[in-house]
């Protein structure tokens, strides 16, 4: 986990993945160098996180997304892919 927020280039969705990836695995903050590893997400909080992502921005992504990306960064590209 990323104790400092690492400059990087934002983009439409980041924001509302970060708040939301934040929300579902019920920590303060996220990083876009974080993996949703680094917080021990579960299967269940994966569904929920796409679910939330599909709901909120009109993005459909798998969990798969979340468990084969390294970082949340690679993430929020596939919502805009």
């Amino acid at each position: 986990m990323t104790e400092q927020h690492t400059p990087a280039q934002q983009t439409g969705n980041d924001e509302a993945v970060l708040r939301i990836v934040a929300d579902v695995l019920k920590v303060p903050h996220v990083a876009l160098t974080d993996s949703f590893y680094d917080f021990g997400g579960t299967s269940l909080q994966a569904m929920r996180i796409c679910a939330r992502l599909g709901k909120e921005l009109g993005v459909r992504i798998s969990p798969e997304v979340l468990f084969d990306s390294d970082t949340l960064a690679d993430v929020i590209s596939a919502t805009e892919a």
